[in-house]
């Protein structure tokens, strides 16, 4: 190891004890232990008090990290000034701290308001950020062949690694402010199973979700490892030490909400989010900067660069609407709409309406421009799917992921600001659970993609729900229930005629892997099943008389299509079964809607 590296790695290390510091600080209510700054009580020593000693060892070891960041700078812009990767970090990490320091003296002036608080850990973090990226980078100091390249894997990393920064910073702010200990539940609030009821209880819940939506990426960065880069065993080394911070950190950070342990458990907490963090800073650096830079054949998806460079404005325009397909957004959409309806009894206003509906677009259309771009491999295989926007050249590739990301954050944000927290966490539940656990994991690797994966599309009605009463009841349960029977009958009746795209396209459909006379029966039994499930909101008394007789009309009509379709199996009667239970979905909502509109015929 030589001595720059020894020296990148040392501040990489003195940042995270700052960090830690700064927690204990914190945490120990130390942070007016020195109520004046840069001296302690008008003194260079400070006075020998348990908070001024506390204060001050936090100012001594910044000052030290100051001194590493400098000399990391001089060494570098010394011996390898052409190495940019060396260079830009330490220059920034030095100009970041300056910021951080100046803005931990008026933090103290200040009084220690959160938000001060929250922007002084964020500016720390982002000093330690430079660090591990000039340590990772000084494995390289005498190999000038590194070339940056963000593929699919590097992307997911850099994601991970954001939401992972989005985790400490919340997490801080919760500690620090009137928030810490409100939601006393796990994994919700109340008894663990209760959803938050003010801006405190929302804080808590936010930070939890980050902490999970981290897990179920750091789970898929595993796959895309073990898959993409099977002989960096660097990136090995790095991925399982943040396995074992990320459940440490998990598990601590559980255990202090169910038991309210103060004494030292939060600095513990922070300390392995900040270890965590710190290795998928490094794991994310040598994604991008991969071992060698092998020459791979052009993607054939989107190169067909005439098609985009003459296309007019309106033909863009096409292609990117295309992209979010809105044949299944509005299928969603009318499913919220009644969702909406049938909490109100009603028609709810105008502009509820209007930002649910648009929220909900927003997060059903990112979700498929990313699946888009995820399936783009095999989606110029199969002739369904060869005629989309990437199979023909008319989107680049990563166009399409910055649409669909995009389009999520903006479906959370309207949904927060103009309907509620519980409703935009459900929209973007569902974008999540549709892109990382059907796309990306279930469906190229086990037949049951649909039956697991129709959790994604039964979200909408309980999104519905939710804009309009602000919390999750028994109905809004059962309309979830509807959709998740529902969809195996539609999709494999589908499958059934695209099974061939789907053999050229390698993907597992259960006509492939059970043959079509057990998709047949499979499709029966689910119809059984959809049908029963319909008739229990009649029996738990939560719906009335109109919609028994429309569930028992259009129960027996989609019954009555899948026997035709055992007994006959022929592509004429799969795409009956197909098309009609599109049909069958609208009218079951909606003779929910009208059962719920009218009471007199209705249960109260």
């Amino acid at each position: 190891m030589g001595l720059f590296r020894r020296l990148a790695l040392t501040t990489a290390l003195a940042t995270f004890v700052l960090i830690v510091a700064g927690g204990f600080v914190r945490f120990s209510g130390s942070g007016l232990g020195c109520p004046e700054w840069p001296t302690c009580g008008g003194q260079l020593i400070p006075p020998p008090t348990f908070q001024a000693l506390v204060e001050f060892s936090h100012r001594f070891i910044a000052a030290l990290v100051g001194l590493l960041v400098v000399l990391t700078l001089v060494y570098a812009w010394t011996q390898f000034r052409s190495r940019r990767w060396l260079i830009w970090p330490s220059a920034l990490a030095v100009a970041v701290l300056t910021v951080e320091i100046g803005l931990g003296g008026l933090t103290v002036d200040l009084e220690l308001q959160p938000v001060m608080i929250t922007t002084h850990l964020a500016l720390a973090v982002l000093v330690y950020t430079l660090a591990i990226i000039t340590a990772s980078a000084a494995r390289w100091e005498s190999d000038q062949d590194r070339q940056l390249r963000v593929d699919n894997f590097a992307a997911l990393a850099l994601l991970t690694a954001a939401l992972s920064f989005a985790m400490i910073l919340v997490g801080s702010f919760v500690s620090v402010s009137s928030a810490a200990y409100a939601c006393s539940g796990w994994p919700l609030c109340g008894n663990g199973f209760q959803f938050p009821v003010d801006w405190a209880d929302d804080l808590n819940l936010l930070h939890r979700l980050i902490t999970v939506l981290v897990g179920i990426c750091y789970i898929l960065i595993i796959g895309q490892v073990r898959r993409a880069r099977p002989a960096e065993r660097e990136l090995h080394g790095q991925l399982y030490w943040g396995l074992v911070f990320y459940v440490a950190q998990f598990v601590v950070g559980a255990a202090l909400v169910l038991s309210q342990i103060q004494a030292g458990a939060p600095v513990v907490h922070l300390a392995l989010g900040s270890a965590f963090y710190g290795t998928l800073v490094a794991l994310t650096f040598l994604a991008c900067f991969p071992k060698r830079v092998e020459v791979t054949t052009i993607e054939t998806i989107g190169s067909s660069t005439d098609l985009t460079i003459t296309a007019t404005l309106g033909q863009r325009i096409t292609a990117y609407v295309n992209l979010t397909k809105p044949r299944i957004i509005l299928l969603l959409l009318i499913t919220t709409l009644l969702g909406m309806v049938i909490a109100a009894r009603s028609l709810p206003s105008f502009w509820l309406i209007l930002v649910t509906m648009v929220g909900g677009a927003f997060a059903a259309g990112g979700a498929n421009a990313i699946n888009c771009y995820l399936d783009r491999d095999i989606d110029q295989l199969m002739h369904r799917t060869q005629n989309r926007a990437l199979p023909r050249g008319k989107v680049p590739p990563k166009h399409a992921l910055i649409e669909g990301l995009i389009l999520g954050v903006l479906s959370f944000i309207i949904l927060t600001l103009f309907a509620n927290l519980l409703t935009a966490v459900l929209a973007l539940g569902g974008l999540l659970f549709y892109v990382l656990i059907y796309t990306g994991i279930l469906k190229r690797s086990t037949p049951q993609n649909i039956v697991i994966g129709g959790a994604a599309g039964a979200i909408p009605p309980m999104v519905g729900w939710t804009a309009v009463t602000g919390h999750l009841d028994l109905l809004a349960l059962y309309m979830f229930a509807v959709i998740f029977f529902w969809t195996p009958p539609h999709f494999w009746a589908l499958s059934l005629l695209t099974s061939q795209d789907y053999a050229r396209a390698n993907v597992p459909m259960l006509p492939l892997i059970a043959g079509e006379g057990e998709t047949r029966r499979q499709i029966f039994l689910y119809s059984i099943l959809l049908v029963a499930v319909t008739l229990l909101l009649f029996s738990g008394r939560t719906m009335g008389l109109i919609y028994l007789v429309a569930a028992l009309a259009l129960g027996a009509g989609l019954l009555y299509y899948a026997v035709q379709l055992l007994r006959d199996g022929s592509r004429q009667r799969a795409s009956q079964l197909f098309h009609y239970s599109n049909l069958y979905l609208a009218l079951i909502f909606l003779a929910m809607a009208v059962d719920r509109i009218i009471p007199t015929l209705g249960m109260p």
